[in-house]
């Protein structure tokens, strides 16, 4: 067993403006890693850690309606991922949640803390009376489609083209009900 494949010491914590260079950070490896082949490379390679930082700072320094929780992990603790949830952005249902984006750093991947986050996600937004929750993946993105539908998520049919860069992968929506 390799140090990559051993489960770490993961805790989940609201974000703060202090963590917006890490959830920067987190959040640009993350897309270089998994989405390379799908969205264009000039757009991941265009992404720049200081402009992201800013755009971090600002939305986590907000009252949005969205929550920022981050995994940490390590010895120092680190952020190794981050989970943003919310009301459904685009989907007109009452009382349906939405999981926004779930990033892990592609160095921490397979140790826990995608778990532990869409763990928390799920708890958040049921406590906050969701009833359903969804989130759209590329359609492409094998990997983290095979991670939702392992913790109970199911595609329901419902497709969408996410326009990025003169692209337009197609995303895919998942449902979990809550409690």
């Amino acid at each position: 067993m390799t140090a990559h494949d051993q489960p770490a010491e993961i805790t989940v914590r609201s974000a703060g403006v202090a963590d917006a260079a890490d959830v920067a950070r987190v959040r640009i490896a993350s897309w270089r890693g998994a989405y390379r082949g799908i969205v264009p490379d000039a757009v991941l390679d265009g992404y720049d850690l200081a402009a992201e930082t800013t755009t971090w700072q600002e939305r986590l320094g907000t009252t949005d309606p969205a929550r920022v929780l981050v995994a940490c992990a390590g010895d120092p603790p680190a952020v190794v991922g981050f989970v943003t949830t919310g009301p459904g952005r685009h989907d007109g249902e009452a009382g349906l949640g939405e999981a926004w984006a779930i990033y892990v750093d592609p160095k921490a991947q397979g140790r826990g803390a995608g778990r532990a986050l869409m763990d928390d996600a799920v708890q958040d937004l049921a406590t906050r009376g969701f009833r359903e929750a969804v989130l759209w993946v590329f359609e492409t993105n094998a990997a983290a489609r095979g991670f939702y539908e392992h913790l109970g998520w199911v595609a329901d049919g419902t497709a969408k083209m996410f326009s990025i860069g003169g692209a337009a992968p197609i995303e895919v929506r998942y449902r979990k009900r809550l409690g």
